[in-house]
């Protein structure tokens, strides 16, 4: 059984695995705990959490950008960047919220991360003025508001100039990944044929 993070992004590799693999879809954080109780035989975990556990890296999907990451944003409600700045983030994300750090430190910012059990940016931001927001949650801030003061893939991109990974494959054991593999080619097919498909929704519509 194969482990794929429960965002939006996902759903092209979880359509190509469809009725080829057995699929758990959960966080990244319960797929760690699966894989170590033996409940999967591999799964996508976020790359934070990977480094600092014992399980081996598997050659296979993970999750990267080369430039903008849109599902990985800093927000406010109509502050732009400070100084000596609280930012609320949710508990479910360990590998953004270090990238974050690392930005912030370059751009000589001082901060404090507030841990959150919630990850919209609504409830982020009733106690703070910044808030971290991830995956399905930042893509909705797109269309709100909010002040989306920058994407932390692109400023790690830019200030560091290497790819941020955040998420990849990991198992305690040797993993056979020709299925993974092959469905990756294939989501990129579903990804081609959801563009066309918009497109021609958009022109009926428009």
């Amino acid at each position: 059984m194969y482990g794929i993070i429960n965002l939006i992004h996902s759903d092209p590799l979880f359509y190509a695995l469809n009725n080829k693999i057995e699929i758990k879809r959960d966080t990244a954080f319960n797929i760690l705990g699966m894989i170590e109780k033996d409940e999967l035989d591999a799964g996508m975990v976020s790359l934070v959490q990977f480094l600092n556990s014992d399980l081996k890296l598997i050659e296979t999907a993970n999750i990267h950008t080369l430039s903008n990451t849109m599902s990985t944003l800093l927000i406010s409600r109509n502050k732009h960047i400070e100084n000596n700045i609280e930012i609320a983030v949710t508990s479910l994300t360990a590998t953004t919220s270090f990238y974050l750090s690392l930005i912030l430190n370059k751009m000589g910012i001082k901060y404090e991360l507030i841990k959150s059990k919630y990850t919209d940016a609504q409830h982020l931001l009733n106690n703070n003025d910044y808030a971290l927001v991830i995956g399905d949650d930042a893509l909705l801030a797109y269309k709100s508001n909010y002040n989306i003061i920058f994407d932390i893939g692109y400023e790690f991109s830019r200030l560091f100039n290497l790819m941020p990974v955040y998420a990849v494959t990991a198992s305690k054991r040797d993993f056979d990944h020709k299925i993974i593999d092959n469905a990756i080619a294939e989501s990129k097919n579903y990804v081609e044929k959801s563009i066309i498909k918009t497109r021609q929704r958009l022109k009926k519509r428009f």
